[in-house]
């Protein structure tokens, strides 16, 4: 242990010395009692990649060779753990100023309530330059302890328009505000978005949604038809809601959206149509088989032959042994998607098999379609057999016809 010349700060001497971390114990006198202990992993971590940046202070204890830690107690819980884990030897030196008085609970005192926190801005920027110097997101997670998510919120945040810094400098915007601005990375939205509302409409889920508002949810049928991938992959741009319990993606390019549901719709309209339809017609809106007073026509069903139900039953039996095996994968594995696709396939011969068995009159169909619309769980939907309002008077009159 090294000792260092006696310094006077007002009325309280101090001497500088490296104590070994194993003669180092918490002293009863210090006065953060709650919270005293949470953290402790994260400030460990960053101990461990930055060194102890702040003395710990230390009282002799008694006639022993122990020092109480009367300021510091959660460094020293940190560097404990580092011990304990094998990261940092147990007898290490830590830098320690020495009290020459007992006035510990008054030290204590002074050292958590002079402590002046971070501001949120500059919390935030300092983490944003940490990334401009090279240091990746991961990285700066582990060297704080931190969560790769937390990190990534933080520089979301610093990605905010610089008018919109400001107010939460000046703390006219909290800190859910400022989170609901952040799902755009649009500064002139943001601002226009902050600064074109009235105070009272300024709350988080407002300003959310007017940034939101012309986009479409993930969750959205429409994106769940045409599959975020696609979307990305035809150069759609999305924005991720990194504050939300439940990572919230929109897309927000809606023209191409619906662009890609069209193309993919009318694909299965010009597949459906030789099968002797008069139309086949397309529609991206869920309700449209409703709105629109269409009557229908019915098919005929004849029993399957025993070589479709033999198929039939094959199929079944590899649906639900895939299905089943697909459920004990991990999360994550590849070969689930190659399967899934397997899945799907399968599905498409049960219903051809299915359609295979049922025949409409030909005279009836002749003035029948077919509607090919995402469902409301953004699955294809298609409803053959449908007649359109004005050629319903035609079908009643070929069925008074062949009854005549």
């Amino acid at each position: 242990m090294t000792t260092t010349a006696t310094a006077t700060i007002g009325t309280l001497a101090t001497a500088f010395r490296h104590i070994a971390l194993s003669k180092l114990v918490p002293s009863a006198a210090n006065v953060r009692k709650v919270n005293s202990t949470a953290g402790i992993g994260e400030l460990a971590d960053s101990i461990e990649a930055h060194g102890l940046i702040q003395n710990l202070t230390v009282r002799k204890a008694g006639k022993g060779q122990k020092f109480e830690v009367v300021a510091g107690a959660r460094r020293l819980a940190a560097l404990r753990l580092l011990a304990k884990e094998g990261r940092i030897a147990k007898d290490i030196d830590i830098p320690c100023n020495v009290l020459a008085a007992e006035r510990d609970a008054e030290i204590s005192l002074a050292e958590n309530t002079q402590r002046e926190a971070m501001h949120v801005v500059d919390e935030v920027l300092a983490y944003q330059r940490l990334v401009e110097d090279g240091l990746p997101a991961d990285a700066i997670a582990g060297r704080f302890g931190q969560s790769v998510v937390t990190v990534r919120q933080r520089l979301k945040l610093a990605s905010l328009s610089p008018a919109i810094l400001d107010e939460m400098r000046s703390d006219a915007i909290t800190i859910e505000q400022a989170r609901a601005l952040a799902i755009s990375d649009d500064h002139a939205a943001q601002e226009a978005a902050w600064f074109g509302r009235e105070g009272w409409s300024r709350s988080p889920g407002n300003l959310r949604a007017t940034l939101t508002d012309e986009h479409i949810r993930s969750s959205d049928r429409l994106a769940r038809f045409i599959g975020i991938e696609a979307y990305e992959a035809a150069g759609g741009a999305v924005l991720r809601d990194l504050f939300s319990q439940d990572q919230a993606t929109f897309l927000t390019n809606r023209p191409l959206a619906m662009e890609l549901a069209a193309e993919r719709l009318q694909a299965v309209a010009d597949a459906v149509r030789p099968e002797g339809w008069a139309w086949a017609d397309i529609s991206i809106e869920a309700d449209s088989l409703h709105q629109a007073g269409y009557g229908r026509i019915y098919p005929r069903r004849r029993d399957h032959s025993q070589a479709e139900q033999a198929e039939l039953a094959a199929l079944g039996e590899s649906y639900d042994a895939m299905a089943e095996q697909i459920e004990s994968y991990a999360e994550g594995d590849s070969q689930i998607a190659a399967d899934e696709v397997r899945l799907a396939e399968i599905e498409r011969r049960i219903d051809a098999i299915k359609h295979a068995a049922e025949s409409y009159a030909p005279e009836e169909q002749a003035l029948a379609g077919c509607l090919v619309a995402i469902g409301y769980d953004g699955a294809l939907q298609v409803t053959r057999g449908l007649v359109k309002a004005e050629d319903r008077a035609a079908l009643e009159r070929l069925r008074h016809s062949e009854q005549g």
